[in-house]
């Protein structure tokens, strides 16, 4: 008998290119990575059925994701994108996918200039801005107008995503998404039409704790800046939209910058001036709560896990000077 036992047979993972050309769906919805995509996509199934392919995306790797889609045949098919705004280039990327048979339906509600829609519309369906609603509140007066179901998704996330916080249940949403391990699971029960149940109630106490533990980290090593704003820079630990209120409430701050170990940041401010300076390093937003890049190379990256120390803070310092 043999010493050696053979290796178990495992299924190859597939590319996303091999997901898309394998697709069984003739919608394929390309969102963000957060409360307001898990919102949009659960609008999206409640319109063209639990089939569709769902691609979620940070805010940096759009570009990315839309090429990917763009180097496969379409078919005449439909790829919606929603809460994803404009970004410098895009439209090449819009334009080979039109080519390559894809019908684009964009949905968004982020800020556009005239001249960034000018650009785009040659090449989807339909674009829909309205920076009045959240992207699901947007999807939801759109696709599927009068529905109480789905008008009440649209609420309760444009609570959490517009910065309202009139509903409880919102803020229990936004925490449990925080992490795009749940973003399927709360996508799933709002399609049912479940807001929070005792599954994401226990889900929203333990990270809870966790996020409470977090704050405290990121506040300790916090460095406050007064110019012609009130700016507190600080390494981020995990929930930098739940840390950015906390830190703004201690701190009595303008702008709350939360750096993650990459380079990557997210950026919350009173002045609605959040897109603009997010824009200055390869990123975009709303007025009020936005991200972007850094571009940390080695060194950075090394001081960061050694001494948790945030670089090109003078770099940020003038962008948001300039607005």
């Amino acid at each position: 008998m043999g010493i050696f036992r053979r290796k178990k047979q495992t299924a190859k993972k597939q590319t996303l290119q091999e997901k898309i050309v394998n697709r069984e769906t003739n919608v394929v919805h390309l969102t963000h990575n957060d409360l307001d995509a898990a919102g949009s996509d659960a609008i999206c199934r409640m319109v063209f059925g639990g089939e569709i392919l769902t691609l979620f995306s940070s805010v940096n790797r759009f570009d990315w994701f839309l090429a990917q889609v763009a180097g496969c045949n379409g078919k005449g098919d439909t790829l919606i994108i929603s809460d994803l705004g404009y970004q410098k280039g895009i439209e090449d990327k819009a334009k080979k996918a039109r080519a390559a048979g894809w019908n684009i339906r964009w949905f968004d509600h982020h800020k556009w200039t005239d001249e960034e829609k000018e650009r785009v519309m040659p090449y989807v369906e339909s674009l829909t801005v309205d920076t009045s609603r959240c992207a699901t509140g947007v999807l939801c007066a759109s696709l599927k107008p009068e529905h109480p179901s789905a008008e009440e998704v649209a609420r309760v996330v444009c609570d959490y995503d517009l910065w309202k916080h009139e509903d409880p249940r919102s803020a229990v949403l936004g925490m449990v998404t925080s992490g795009s391990s749940n973003l399927k699971l709360i996508r799933d029960k709002l399609t049912q039409g479940i807001i929070v149940d005792a599954e994401v109630q226990e889900i929203f106490e333990r990270i809870e704790r966790e996020k409470n533990r977090c704050i405290k980290k990121s506040l300790k090593a916090a460095k406050v800046y007064d110019g012609k704003y009130r700016i507190v820079i600080m390494p981020s630990s995990g929930y930098p939209s739940e840390t950015a209120a906390e830190v703004r409430k201690i701190l009595n701050t303008d702008i709350e910058l939360l750096v993650f170990d990459n380079g990557k940041f997210s950026l919350r401010s009173v002045p609605e001036i959040s897109h603009l300076i997010a824009r200055e390093f390869h990123g975009g937003g709303h007025p009020n709560a936005s991200g972007g890049n850094l571009d940390y190379g080695w060194k950075e990256k090394l001081l960061y896990k050694l001494f948790r120390r945030v670089s090109k803070q003078k770099a940020f310092l003038e962008a948001a000077e300039k607005y």
